[in-house]
């Protein structure tokens, strides 16, 4: 038995920021970014990883503790919507990261 798997052109993207780190892959006309990793690092305790479709927040969580981090990897891809951005963003006190990767196909 086979079993057909997703795959397409591979992005992966990193932002740094004191106060709000945003890593975003662009929207493109007719094309859907699926997710397959994020992650995130913030001094600030408490902070929030948020992933988000367009500007819908799809996925959250907190990093507990200050200088902590959070590394996501799923297994079934998280789907954008057709022609929309994805992004990852988390919250700092004076600095944070954020990363996102994926693969982008055409609808």
């Amino acid at each position: 038995m086979t079993s057909k798997q997703l795959s397409g052109k591979p992005f992966q993207v990193t932002a740094t920021h004191g106060t709000a780190a945003s890593a975003s892959k662009a929207a493109a006309s007719g094309k859907i970014h699926y997710i397959t990793d994020a992650s995130a690092s913030s001094d600030k305790a408490g902070a929030i990883l948020l992933i988000k479709d367009g500007s819908t927040v799809i996925w959250q969580v907190q990093i507990a503790s200050a200088n902590g981090s959070v590394n996501l990897h799923f297994v079934q891809p998280l789907k954008g919507t057709s022609g929309a951005a994805v992004s990852v963003d988390v919250d700092g006190s004076t600095a944070c990261k954020a990363n996102i990767a994926g693969f982008t196909l055409k609808q």
